[in-house]
């Protein structure tokens, strides 16, 4: 049976784009690999830097005569505005060290000012039981001075007889 022409058609085409594709492949290489096109290429991508370059630079000078910020404006804008968030933010730290800190001291001062209190306190009821002490020896002390009174006229009395 032989083949259809439908089909001799397909392998046809297909070998054909087959060698279509090797032979391209190829020659690509060899345009990739040739200085000559390389060096075109460069001074083409070059020339198209340079294209850019002056249309930026075109475009920032039209925008300044404008009196409208320039990308190079909004740039060192964005670049304070973050130095700025992070002194804030720097600040913010230090303000709550220091927050922390002088809770940290109130704490220390609540004992301290607890301490010293406790302090007078004991101290006061130390006075306290030095004057009742003090008032006992005194009422003792009164009490031995009126023996020795009494005890004094009767000795008195004996030296004289």
């Amino acid at each position: 049976m032989a083949a259809a022409p439908n089909d001799e058609f397909s392998r046809f085409t297909n070998d054909l784009y087959s060698t279509w594709e090797k032979s391209m492949t190829a020659w690509w290489d060899t345009v990739l690999d040739s200085p000559e096109f390389l060096g075109a290429s460069g001074k083409g991508l070059s020339a198209m830097a340079q294209a850019r370059k002056q249309y930026e630079s075109q475009v920032e000078e039209q925008l300044s005569r404008m009196h409208l910020p320039t990308r190079g404006d909004l740039t060192r804008l964005a670049r304070i505005a973050n130095l700025l968030e992070e002194r804030v933010l720097q600040m913010e730290d230090t303000l709550l060290e220091a927050k922390d800190l002088l809770k940290s001291q109130a704490r220390a001062m609540d004992a301290l000012q607890r301490e010293v209190v406790q302090a007078r306190i004991e101290a006061a009821e130390a006075r306290l039981e030095q004057r009742e002490r003090l008032a006992t020896l005194q009422d003792e002390l009164a009490g031995l001075r009126a023996r020795v009174d009494a005890a004094e006229p009767k000795r008195s009395a004996k030296k004289g007889d």
